[in-house]
């Protein structure tokens, strides 16, 4: 028979929802799949000895490093495996790992194209194969276009995956004041800004697909029988659909009125729906995560976020009236920060009391500037001295102090831990 081994690295400390949406596809068409999930049991290499397809998610950047490590390790062990990515940073990255690391990558949406892959590679069925990469696609110049649909959604299947007691979320943790059982899902996919430093941006061009709502409160009732207490919405931004997160919510906690919450937005989107947020406040919404990247305007201007700084100081206003949590992400080292920056960050964060809330990862995030990134065709950052890597380019700051004190500041990475400024990059 037929086998599959899907592959999650890492995806953002949570149970991975990217290989838990392939797996439920994947079994309605009756193929022998099973699951590692290496942040959580490591590479138990016994179990890529006879899969015939090992899919490897890699939704994140640090999915990616360490989804490369995986294909590396199989190549050694299982030769006669077909490789192939999938997720955000697979669109992002096909034609550097097509050939090198893989056999084929998916752009786009994934669980109906994986299945295709199977039924082609099985012999079963033929396919066509749309929204797959491989090494013909690449020297014939073809450029494959990413399958991007909203009718393929159906409940992702966590029946083989680790139990959510295995995924702690210490922030999370901290913010709530106790220990948390908590479950990520998400209502769309993809992001209707284009915020210039953003891989959402790069992998969905501004599109969104908005999940079934069925399906959403379906996947929640099997996190709650799983002894899940809290719920992250894992989307880019919650408001890409206006009513559909609050029509979520409020049946959710009908169902389930101790489930608690907490979700990404965008500063002006937490503006425009200020009367929302204030009934989230009674549906258990306990914080709200908002990438605010740096309390400067040239920052924001620079990375198009189109906000101003007087909105962000009163969305943090408005949020501590309404009694949810900021949870604020940055970009604290950019080009475009300045020493003095740094010294008024200090102070924007000492007069807000957010020291005790922000994460202190968040402190030691650097701009990303992964390949395709829209800011690597901007002036400033043109201007920049640059180094080329595999997947992304590093920078450094025209005033070398400034990068001075990220290297005093920065901390060597614990295992497990990961510097990241949203569950989405």
């Amino acid at each position: 028979m037929f086998k599959i081994l899907l592959v999650s690295t890492f995806e953002g400390g949570f149970q991975p929802l990217t290989v838990a949406t392939a797996l439920t596809a994947l079994e309605r068409a009756k193929f022998d799949v099973s699951v590692i999930d290496t942040y959580i049991d490591g590479m138990i290499e016994t179990l890529f000895l006879e899969p015939d397809l090992i899919a490897i998610s890699v939704p994140l950047f640090d999915a990616l490093r360490l989804g490369v490590d995986v294909a590396k390790k199989v190549r050694k062990i299982n030769s006669k495996a077909h490789i192939t990515f999938f997720g955000q940073y697979a669109t992002l990255n096909a034609t550097r790992l097509v050939d090198k690391y893989g056999d084929t990558c998916i752009v786009g949406e994934w669980e109906r194209t994986l299945t295709e892959l199977a039924y082609h590679l099985s012999g079963s069925k033929k396919s066509d194969l749309k929204g797959i990469v491989n090494s013909t696609s690449i020297s014939n110049g073809n450029s494959i276009e990413p399958l991007m649909c909203n009718d393929h959604f159906d409940v992702p299947s966590r029946h083989l995956l680790p139990p959510l007691s295995k995924y702690p979320q210490a922030q999370i943790n901290k913010l709530l004041g106790k220990e948390q059982v908590v479950g990520g899902t998400e209502i769309a996919r993809g992001c209707h800004h284009k915020c210039q430093y953003c891989s959402v941006y790069g992998a969905y061009n501004g599109k969104v697909l908005v999940i079934p709502e069925a399906v959403v409160i379906e996947d929640v009732r099997n996190m709650v029988v799983s002894g899940m207490t809290h719920l992250t919405f894992m989307d880019a931004d919650f408001f890409n659909t206006k009513y559909h997160g609050i029509n979520i919510i409020r049946k959710l906690h009908s169902e389930f009125p101790q489930l608690t919450y907490d979700f990404t937005a965008r500063v002006d989107h937490i503006l425009e729906n200020k009367e929302t947020v204030m009934e989230m406040a009674q549906l258990g919404v306990k914080f709200i995560v908002s990438s605010l990247e740096f309390h400067s305007q040239e920052v924001l201007d620079a990375v198009s976020k189109e906000l101003t700084v007087e909105a962000i100081q009163e969305v943090v206003e408005f949020l501590h009236k309404v009694g949810i949590k900021l949870s604020p992400t940055f970009i604290m080292f950019n080009p475009w920060t300045s020493l003095e920056d740094l010294v008024e960050f200090s102070k924007f964060v000492e007069d807000n009391n957010l020291d005790d809330i922000i994460d202190p990862i968040q402190y030691e995030t650097r701009l990303h500037l992964y390949k395709g990134s829209p800011l690597l065709s901007t002036p400033s950052i043109k201007a920049l001295e640059l180094v080329e890597n595999e997947f992304n380019y590093e920078w450094k700051h025209p005033d070398f102090r400034v990068d001075e004190v990220f290297s005093q500041l920065a901390t060597p990475p614990e295992e497990g831990v990961f510097k990241r400024c949203c569950l989405k990059c």
